[in-house]
């Protein structure tokens, strides 16, 4: 009884080690961020801190640090070659060698790749004890546009569900 005791313990100060931020929110509606470049819909609560001609980053006043969202240009060449691979690849493949380099660094690791329709991919991995989604969505032979959607656990999911759900890219 004692040995379980000290397991079930042990297991909840593991647990609470790795929670590194709050619980998700409740999504109460949806607003849409432009840059010149790209549109995003994101997650009502959800704060604009900084926009550039082709790049829109946010923060989640509850967890400032931890809950983050980008979307940008992405070179999914300069990804694949960076990560020892050779163009041209499929978008997986330039999904996979951005995971590649996060894990090459200690920051992340891959756990799901799907793709999604329209040649874009969702993946989602552990990212510095907490959680990382992101969408490619490419645009060109080369180009594409990044979604990074970034949760200190899983229930920031339906965040990212928002963040995905409407990129479009402005020719």
């Amino acid at each position: 009884m004692m040995h379980r005791l000290a397991v079930l313990v042990a297991s909840a100060l593991v647990v609470a080690a790795c929670a590194s931020g709050p619980s998700a929110p409740p999504i109460d509606g949806r607003d849409v961020a432009c840059a010149d470049t790209v549109c995003i819909a994101y997650p009502s609560g959800w704060e604009v801190i900084e926009t550039g001609p082709d790049f829109i980053r946010f923060q989640h006043p509850s967890a400032p640090n931890v809950a983050l969202a980008t979307v940008g240009p992405t070179n999914m060449e300069a990804v694949v070659v960076q990560a020892g691979g050779t163009w041209p690849a499929r978008p997986v493949d330039v999904v996979e060698a951005f995971w590649r380099l996060l894990e090459e660094t200690g920051v992340g690791e891959l756990a799901t790749t799907t793709p999604v329709g329209d040649g874009a991919v969702r993946s989602m991995g552990a990212y510095e004890g907490g959680r990382l989604w992101y969408l490619l969505v490419p645009t060109g032979t080369s180009r594409a546009i990044g979604v990074e959607v970034r949760g200190p656990d899983a229930s920031w999911e339906s965040h990212a569900d928002v963040f995905f759900s409407e990129v479009v890219p402005i020719p």
